[in-house]
């Protein structure tokens, strides 16, 4: 079955993947060091997490490509490896998926560059940045995962360069922060019902939110998000807020805890559900139970 056949069935709830970072940085990385050059320098260690969510009862898991478009890259001086990175983790994710009646997802994170008058980015730079990883992953992945994005601007110049080289399903999820007074917003202003209106103009195939909210307040911006559209809404959470633990950054919320807002979501008419920084195949394979069990 396709990913949009699992759109149009209305019984069918998708389970998405868990964090990649987070579980990759328990293997020891370098300060600063993107996780994605594991694909390189370390695939087992790559292929090991994405088999562990597969195996945790996923029915998509995405690319280890969260940090490897042309911008990013470029201030890591890794330019030179975009195409080697992103082939890699294909071939990665390739090696361990279940051979039928799974997806493979197509990573897309943020360039790490803000526009004026914070950064210097322009739309332009975005675009590119965004394709040339696209024009090297097309030929793998089923759908699009456009993700953490907290710049509007930037989404949907990501969005433009997908469209420019791949006609595959397309889920674009930003990452708000809820405002003591005015709901949920990015950090560069965008209100959640500017970012709904301007991803329905987009025509993107999901709407989602992920990441910096933990799975309680995800439920509050859920049950807003599900009235403002009717295009299928994906959530990746957080395993609650991140604190310091001996210089380490630890998510305390249990396994459980997660489960029962996520459950809430579900309820509230979200399609799609996964996890975000913090969250384990733990997580996958308490969720599989609920969607299962409904």
């Amino acid at each position: 079955m396709s990913f949009t056949q699992w759109l149009g069935n209305e019984s069918k709830i998708i389970l998405f993947d868990g964090a990649m970072g987070t579980q990759l940085m328990q293997h020891n990385l370098d300060p600063g060091k993107i996780p994605d050059l594991l694909n390189i320098e370390n695939p087992e260690i790559v292929k090991n997490v994405l088999a562990s969510y597969y195996d945790s009862g996923a029915d998509m898991v995405q690319t280890c490509t969260f940090s490897s478009n042309l911008v990013n890259l470029e201030r890591q001086h890794l330019s030179n490896r975009l195409q080697k990175i992103n082939l890699e983790a294909l071939r990665n994710i390739k090696d361990i998926k279940p051979s039928s009646g799974k997806l493979i997802v197509g990573d897309i994170g943020p360039s790490g560059e803000f526009r004026p008058p914070v950064g210097e980015a322009s739309g332009d730079q975005w675009k590119n940045g965004f394709q040339q990883q696209a024009e090297v992953l097309e030929a793998g992945v089923d759908l699009w995962h456009i993700e953490t994005m907290s710049d509007l601007q930037e989404m949907s110049a990501a969005i433009h360069a997908i469209k420019e080289v791949s006609q595959k399903p397309i889920i674009a999820s930003m990452t708000y922060r809820k405002t003591k007074t005015r709901g949920f917003f990015t950090i560069m202003g965008d209100s959640l019902e500017t970012c709904v209106n301007t991803l329905e103009k987009e025509n993107v195939d999901v709407i989602g939110a992920n990441c910096t909210l933990g799975s309680d307040q995800m439920i509050e911006l859920a049950k807003e998000l599900v009235q403002m559209t009717d295009k299928p809404v994906s959530v990746k959470p957080n395993a609650g807020q991140p604190r310091l633990e001996g210089g380490n950054t630890v998510y305390n919320q249990s396994p459980d805890e997660f489960v029962n807002d996520i459950e809430q979501m579900i309820n509230l008419g979200v399609k799609i559900v996964g996890g975000c920084c913090g969250t384990t195949p733990i997580h996958i394979q308490k969720m599989r139970m609920l969607i299962d069990n409904r």
